[in-house]
């Protein structure tokens, strides 16, 4: 019986050590975060990297055109914005400034395709006489197959007669 005794107070002794280990030294252990680094790829850097430089990119200019026409309104650009793109392409010296040129869908397919182009180019002219430079240019005509918006109004159709100025990364 004597033995019966000692075993368990034993036992109980045991319990309670061991409980207190348990929730005095190992759960606080178990419970601390671990940091575990993050060990990006090539991939996902090149990524990262792209997405940041394409958000500190200066936002498209939209220059709007008359019906039939290629030449600008006069002060058809802000300076400000063309300065922010100046500054781009200096600090990227591989990227170029690409000014594309739209129409609305009357008239067929290759006059606006041309006038497209027409106007791509009047905006190139333009830019190089705030000095940019021309070797920094890239011209294009999407013509009529990119329309910003609709064409059943005449509102609609007249915020298809553009031309949008971006940059082209390379």
């Amino acid at each position: 019986m004597k033995i019966l005794i000692t075993g368990f107070v034993a036992l109980v002794i045991w319990c309670f050590v061991s409980a207190w280990l348990y929730n005095d030294h190992l759960l606080p252990i178990l419970r601390t975060p671990v940091h575990i680094p993050q060990v990006l790829d090539k991939q996902t850097q090149e990524a990262d990297s792209l997405m940041k430089l394409k958000a500190s990119m200066p936002g498209k200019i939209i220059i709007y055109f008359e019906f039939d026409k290629d030449k600008l309104k006069k002060d058809a650009l802000n300076t400000e914005a063309v300065d922010e793109f100046k500054k781009w392409i200096e600090k990227y010296p591989g990227s170029k400034i690409l000014v594309t040129g739209h129409t609305d869908l009357v008239g067929t397919p290759e006059f606006n395709q041309d006038l497209g182009m027409k106007r791509a180019l009047a905006t190139a002219r333009y830019l190089e006489t705030l000095s940019i430079p021309p070797d920094w240019i890239i011209t294009e005509s999407n013509g009529e197959t990119n329309p910003a918006s609709g064409y059943v109004t005449a509102e609609q159709r007249a915020m298809n007669r553009r031309t949008e100025i971006t940059i082209k990364m390379q």
